[in-house]
């Protein structure tokens, strides 16, 4: 099902209850700082297959959000289900040495440019270079951890679970895919509360990760 703008924004109580009001205040106010014009509406991303750089099979329905957030990167989609503080699924295109996977809420800017990747990345390069772009975003403390090796149909990748919180204390859990194929950099990458959220949705993340098929 579809999630409507309005949901991104006035979460209902029922979604808060495991949220001290504290943090879903200072949460909300980060998110509309990051939101464009309410012109732009979140589309469907249904069930099957999901074309982008690198294809992938969802599981079921998400909410495309990509459009409405004004420092998305145009090469990585950003999906969510119960709305963006709640679970969000990042899917990049390949990615070049000068291009940024995520951009922090103000943007790519000279002053306080977006990390890249760099040229030929190995996969433990990929690794930091996911602790970076994740903490682009304003979270403290993220650490990557518990790593293992995937196959992406012939494909080496690496998968790893991702540890961080925010500025008001929320523990946040992430967990991501990088692999490289023919000069380009490829990311996926789930963020969720730790409490409830997190396990709530994940198997449908890793659903998505198993899927991934480069082009």
């Amino acid at each position: 099902m579809l999630l409507p703008l309005q949901n991104l924004l006035n979460l209902k109580p029922e979604k808060c209850d495991l949220m001290p009001k504290l943090i879903v205040r200072a949460s909300l106010i980060a998110l509309a700082l990051g939101l464009a014009s309410c012109a732009a509406t979140p589309v469907l991303a249904p069930k099957g297959e999901f074309n982008g750089g690198q294809k992938v099979s969802l599981d079921r329905d998400w909410s495309d959000v990509s459009a409405i957030y004004v420092s998305n990167n145009k090469k990585t989609r950003m999906l969510t289900l119960d709305g963006l503080m709640l679970n969000r699924l990042y899917i990049s295109d390949g990615l070049g040495a000068n291009d940024p996977f995520l951009i922090g809420p103000l943007g790519n800017r000279a002053s306080d440019p977006a990390p890249v990747g760099g040229d030929n990345p190995s996969l433990s390069e990929q690794i930091s270079y996911m602790e970076r772009s994740v903490a682009t975003l304003g979270y403290l403390a993220v650490e990557a951890k518990s790593p293992k090796p995937v196959d992406l149909g012939g494909v080496r990748a690496v998968r790893f679970e991702l540890t961080m919180r925010t500025k008001e204390g929320l523990n946040y859990k992430g967990l991501a895919q990088a692999t490289s194929h023919k000069g380009k950099a490829y990311y996926i990458l789930y963020l969720a509360p730790e409490v409830h959220y997190y396990d709530q949705s994940l198997k449908n993340a890793v659903a998505a990760m198993d899927s991934a098929r480069l082009t």
